[in-house]
């Protein structure tokens, strides 16, 4: 650090390796102090020295900036480094990357602190950045407002980052206006000129809910429907010039096809025809899909959902059909017994041999439930005495 002996004379003054001084009178730039000793005359006490480390490799001070415009002698005491409205620039010390320039913007380095190389960027051209810059730029944490090189403060990062998953397709906006598909990767961009904006649409079938919408039926009643449907985006590049948000647009027009279809139709009708709604639904919508892009595979109904007396009084008449439907199978039961009895009793009437036949399984029957049996006059006693048919 430069060190100050004054006396009502002279001002000695030593200079640091890493140190410029600048001597001034009356306010008027006079001359450079480089590493050194000197001793300063004093006229008028109006003399003055201000004193720069040089190690401050991009002095931020509005008198040097001035002076260099209008001084040789302190110009060259620096590399300048400027970049027009549409260029930004990447700055190296001795092969390492210190820092970004914004566009529009001078920048004063002293000479002598190491190897410079600059790294110059068209804005006008391509705004991608590969990735060894990437990289760099990443690893000295350099995407960072703050960390820009610039005599202002700017609030926007010199690079927009994005990665763009497997099996999608990114879609890069410039201002506004759709610019190229991003393959699946990882890409920057510099965006300190321009505004810009990255959207991934996944390629992959996937599954869209519309869930819980109550719809009044064609006989007014209100019913809930959850439906499901199985799209896959086919052409990202249509989509994205003909919707803003894809997953919105596609979810309303669900929506409204399928209030369209179920406001047409009676509860019966609905729920004797259970296709009609998906069918319906894909008829509507398909084409529609098919303008912005995206392949609809199939609809569904997940499930109808019911009021609470409207499903009561539904089971009641469920339950009502179900017991007709019972009384009428137990009724033709009762006829087809009866008639088969009648068939039988015909038979035996002209057939002796049958109607013994049925003595003797009836008292086969008898006998299973009787423990013991005592028999008196033979076996055509028991026969007698057992079982009498007339």
């Amino acid at each position: 650090m430069a060190k100050l002996k004054q006396n009502f004379l002279y001002t000695s003054i030593a200079v640091g390796d890493n140190e410029v001084a600048l001597l001034f009178r009356d306010e008027r730039f006079q001359r450079v102090l480089k590493p050194g000793k000197y001793r300063v005359l004093h006229l008028g006490n109006n003399t003055e020295i201000q004193v720069f480390d040089t190690q401050d490799i991009f002095p931020n001070d509005e008198l040097l900036n001035k002076l260099a415009r209008e001084n040789t002698q302190i110009a060259e005491l620096f590399d300048e480094i400027i970049t027009d409205a549409a260029e930004v620039v990447n700055i190296y010390l001795d092969n390492q990357m210190l820092g970004v320039v914004p566009p529009d913007e001078r920048l004063l380095m002293w000479k002598g602190v190491g190897d410079l190389r600059v790294e110059r960027f068209d804005l006008d051209g391509s705004l991608e950045v590969d990735h060894q810059v990437l990289s760099k730029i990443k690893a000295r944490g350099l995407n960072q407002a703050n960390k820009l090189l610039t005599r202002e403060t700017l609030k926007r990062q010199p690079l927009l980052t994005t990665q763009v998953p497997e099996k999608h397709v990114g879609i890069l906006y410039q201002d506004g206006e759709l610019k190229r598909k991003l393959q699946p990767g990882v890409y920057a961009f510099w965006q300190l000129n321009n505004d810009l904006r990255v959207s991934n649409y996944d390629l992959r079938s996937r599954t869209l809910e519309v869930s819980g919408q109550e719809i009044l039926t064609k006989d007014r009643v209100s019913i809930r429907i959850n439906l499901t449907a199985n799209l896959k985006v086919v052409d990202p590049i249509m989509a994205a010039q003909q919707v803003d948000k894809l997953d919105e647009y596609l979810y309303k027009s669900m929506q409204l096809a399928l209030r369209e279809a179920v406001g047409t139709k009676t509860l019966d009708q609905l729920l004797e025809d259970k296709l009609y709604v998906n069918d319906t639904v894909k008829a509507l919508v398909a084409d529609e899909f098919t303008q912005v892009g995206v392949e609809l595979a199939r609809v569904g109904v997940k499930d109808i959902i019911l009021p609470g007396e409207i499903r009561t009084i539904l089971n009641q008449v469920v339950e009502a059909q179900k017991a007709a439907e019972a009384n009428v199978i137990k009724r033709r039961e009762e006829t087809a017994a009866t008639r088969s009895l009648n068939n039988t009793a015909k038979m035996m009437e002209n057939n002796p041999t049958l109607l013994r036949l049925k003595e003797l399984e009836a008292l086969e029957k008898v006998s299973e439930k009787v423990d013991r049996i005592s028999v008196y006059g033979g076996l055509d006693g028991l026969m007698k005495g057992t079982v009498q048919l007339s």
